[in-house]
């Protein structure tokens, strides 16, 4: 059964409790910083897949009724979307370098 869906995820009920996910939400610590990071990573992520959808949804627009959409509001999406897309691949590939180099010093 589908819970709610958003932009490219779909949530969906679990129907068992031992299903994947059923499990109650961990409560952090107030100065829990791998929980804050991860929540400010997974929260820039879903941004980034936002302004990808939303960059999508006004081309397609522009396609099919081009008098509905200024071309400007297209153009902007759409260089938002690629910087955002940019930068998540630039601390992508900083966090992975930053791995490797961890796991080069054993």
């Amino acid at each position: 059964m589908i819970n709610s869906v958003s932009g490219h995820i779909v949530k969906l009920n679990t129907t068992d409790p031992r299903h994947f996910g059923a499990e109650p939400k961990i409560q952090r610590e107030q100065d829990d910083v791998a929980g804050s990071f991860a929540d400010m990573l997974n929260g820039a992520i879903s941004k980034t897949n936002d302004l990808q959808v939303d960059a999508e949804s006004l081309m397609q627009q522009m396609i099919v009724k081009p008098e509905s959409v200024d071309i400007h509001q297209v153009m902007v999406a759409t260089q938002k979307a690629e910087i955002s897309l940019g930068l998540t691949k630039a601390v992508r590939d900083g966090a992975l370098n930053a791995y490797r180099e961890l796991i080069n010093l054993r």
